[in-house]
């Protein structure tokens, strides 16, 4: 059943594959939003420069991996300019660290590919209406746009699971000791034995994970 919209939100979808566009414009049209599709990041973002502020979308749905600007540059470029636009990125692509940066770039979710046409509308509705979001009290979106690192963890956990990703727990913590060893280097200004001391590491420890992790001390 359509839920149709009285004054429909409008929403861009941005991706380099026809099919993709052609499913989410049906949905979303079918379902009262304004649809507006665009084969690439670089058009999208000539035409939001030059759209006056009350004639920009409520919403921008647009994949990662498009030829010429990626879908990551494409929202911080569009957080430059209109930071109160959400964004949410699609991704068939389960990486942490991709994750984590369109977080603090300012994604407002991600979702994977393959997808279900009736997450998107949910996701959709949230994205158009987040003063009804903030009223429910949704706790998940409060964390989300706060930074929580664990609610990033939770989306890049459900982007594995989605993926049929295994042995993910091997890749977290992988992912995190890296993270953790970094950290505290920046914090040592690159000593390695103040590091390995912050971190509960003897000395051949933190030489054994530099070379394990792939981490070179600046």
């Amino acid at each position: 059943m359509s839920l149709m919209i009285e004054n429909p939100h409008s929403v861009w979808i941005i991706d380099d594959d026809k099919s993709i566009r052609w499913v989410l414009e049906k949905t979303l049209s079918t379902n009262g939003y304004r649809v507006t599709p665009f084969e690439s990041a670089s058009i999208a973002l000539t035409q939001f420069k030059r759209s006056p502020a009350d004639q920009r979308p409520h919403l921008i749905l647009t994949d990662v991996r498009m030829p010429g600007i990626d879908g990551f540059e494409l929202l911080k470029q569009i957080k430059n300019i209109s930071p109160q636009t959400p964004v949410i990125v699609m991704t068939a692509y389960s990486d942490l660290d991709s994750t984590i940066q369109g977080f603090q770039d300012g994604a407002f979710e991600f979702l994977a590919k393959p997808f279900d046409i009736d997450d998107v509308l949910q996701l959709v509705a949230r994205a158009c209406n987040p003063v009804a979001e903030v009223t429910l009290g949704n706790a998940e979106y409060m964390q989300h746009n706060t930074g929580d690192w664990e609610t990033q963890l939770r989306f890049w956990a459900r982007l594995q699971l989605a993926h049929g990703e295994k042995n993910i727990l091997a890749g977290a913590t992988r992912i995190f000791q890296r993270a953790l060893l970094e950290s505290a280097l920046e914090a040592t200004n690159g000593r390695k034995q103040e590091a390995a001391r912050l971190l509960g590491w003897g000395r051949n420890t933190l030489t054994r994970k530099l070379k394990e992790l792939g981490v070179n001390p600046k």
